[in-house]
C-alpha cells in the first residue's frame, strides 16, 4: 500500500474488530481530536478522559459510521465533542463572573480572552480547504453561533445570552447554518 491508510478504511477495519486498526486510527487522529476536548474542558486530565472515552465508543460503534454522511474526521470530532460535553456537564458548575450594574441588577458576564477567537482557532486548525470555504459562506452572526456551539460547547440558552439574541433566533441560526454547511460540503 502506498502512503497511510485512510481514516475511513481504518474505521471499517475497527468495525470488524481489528485492534491494530484502532491503534492506527488513534495515532492518525488523536493529535487533532485532543485539542477539541481540551478547548471544551480546559483541563488536560479531563480532555484525556474524553479522548479515551471517544476511542472506546469508536471500538464499540465503528459499524455505525456512514462515510456518505460525514468525513471520518468530522465523525470522530463529533464523538469527542459529545464526550467532552458529557464530562463537562457531569462536573460541578463553576461560579460565573457576576457584576451588579448601576441599577442594582446582577448580570453574568464573559471575560474576554486575549487569545484567538473560536472561529480563528477552528479555521487555523482546519486542514480541509472545502470546510474553510463553506464556513466562510455563512453570515457572520450565525457562523459565530455555530462555532461557539460546536467548538466551545455552548448551549442554545448560553448562546442567546452571550450574543444578546432571542433563543428562537439562535436555534434557527444553528439549524440553518448546519444545513448550509451540509449543502456546501456535499457540492
Amino acid at each position: 500500500m502506498n502512503g497511510p491508510e485512510s481514516l475511513e478504511a481504518l474505521i471499517a477495519r475497527v468495525a470488524m474488530g481489528d485492534r491494530a486498526a484502532l491503534r492506527a486510527l488513534y495515532d492518525a487522529s488523536a493529535h487533532r481530536l485532543y485539542p477539541i476536548a481540551l478547548r471544551l474542558l480546559n483541563e488536560r486530565s479531563l480532555a484525556e478522559d474524553a479522548l479515551q472515552d471517544t476511542f472506546v465508543a469508536v471500538w464499540h460503534h465503528a459499524g455505525r459510521y456512514q462515510a456518505g454522511r460525514a468525513t471520518a474526521m468530522a465523525w470522530l470530532a463529533t464523538l469527542v465533542r459529545n464526550k467532552a460535553l458529557d464530562i463537562g456537564r457531569a462536573r460541578p458548575n463553576h461560579m460565573p463572573l457576576e457584576i451588579t450594574d448601576g441599577d442594582g441588577e446582577t448580570r453574568t458576564v464573559d471575560v474576554a480572552s486575549d487569545g484567538p477567537t473560536p472561529e480563528e482557532t477552528l479555521l487555523e486548525r482546519c486542514e480541509d480547504a472545502q470546510l474553510r470555504h463553506c464556513i466562510g459562506q455563512i453570515d457572520a452572526a450565525p457562523r459565530e453561533a455555530l462555532i461557539l456551539a460546536y467548538f466551545d460547547g455552548l448551549t442554545h440558552q448560553d448562546l442567546a445570552a452571550r450574543l444578546s439574541q432571542p433563543l428562537g433566533t439562535v436555534k434557527a441560526w444553528i439549524r440553518r447554518s448546519l444545513q448550509r454547511l451540509q449543502r456546501c460540503m456535499a457540492a
